[in-house]
């Protein structure tokens, strides 16, 4: 409210619409998103990284939520917090059950991935995040709710991928970094991507590992081999991040079925 009124916008109403790794919020009566993070180097870095990849594929014309237009999408400062500010979208959340919402979502994510392909700037290496996971998982302190067995478990997990993924040819391209349903928006137009603050330097696998089968066809040629190896791997990284929030409901809840889903893979031979 604060930064709005800075910027001129007038007092606004602020209605909040998501927490996860950063919370967004609806500047009401305007059109406005804020979307508010913790001000420290880590975090600005991937705000200005998001920013430049949301001007990039906004300028490509790519199915994607835009910056704030009227104001300067930031990022701005206040009180130990970082804002930038994003156009809001009517839109209802994407079904993994519609088959239509994940045929829109797929096609969206094609032409995303052919908008990054010429991004000019520099991006991490998408393995860079996921060893975020292994040192919250090698750290005591971090991850109170997650149990010593379950830490352990999902060490085992991470080296066992590591392992398999070293073994394959892996082709390192711009993706969206964590692509899954929670981040499109289904609208009248079709589907639009959004939250780019992980967009990395990846295997095209890493994103497209959400879709079911039969939208992986606009995607080929992938590997089916790194599709599944990068699958277990997400669902690691996932479940380590959920624990990190886990006194959020939803947070814990998806932290323990994706925990549970690798101890039944585990058990099944899958892995380890």
């Amino acid at each position: 409210m604060e930064v709005a009124c800075r910027l001129g916008v007038g007092r606004v109403d602020p209605v909040v619409l998501h927490i996860s790794q950063h919370v967004s919020i609806r500047l009401l009566p305007t059109g406005l998103v804020a979307r508010v993070v913790r001000d420290d180097a880590q975090s600005l870095d991937r705000l200005r990284r998001e920013l430049s990849v949301g001007q990039h594929l906004s300028a490509r014309g790519a199915p994607s939520v835009g910056l704030a237009a009227g104001v300067p999408p930031g990022p701005h400062f206040s009180d130990g917090f970082a804002v930038t500010f994003w156009e809001f979208v009517s839109h209802v959340p994407a079904d993994e059950d519609n088959a239509e919402h994940t045929a829109r979502a797929a096609a969206a994510l094609s032409r995303v991935h052919q908008a990054l392909a010429d991004f000019p700037f520099e991006l991490p290496n998408f393995w860079a995040k996921i060893d975020q996971c292994r040192n919250l998982l090698q750290t005591p302190s971090a991850l109170p709710a997650l149990a010593p067995g379950d830490r352990q478990f999902l060490l085992s997990v991470y080296s066992s991928v590591r392992t398999a993924l070293d073994q394959l040819p892996v082709r390192l391209v711009p993706i969206l970094g964590d692509a899954h349903l929670g981040n499109v928006f289904i609208t009248s137009d079709g589907a639009l991507w959004n939250d780019f603050e992980d967009a990395c330097r990846g295997p095209r696998e890493w994103d497209i590992g959400f879709l079911p089968e039969p939208e992986l066809a606009a995607f080929e040629p992938f590997n089916s081999d790194l599709l599944v190896e990068l699958g277990y791997l997400r669902s690691l990284c996932v479940s380590v991040w959920c624990w990190a929030l886990a006194d959020i409901p939803e947070k814990r809840e998806a932290a323990e079925y994706h925990l549970g889903y690798l101890r039944e893979r585990a058990s099944a031979g899958r892995i380890l």
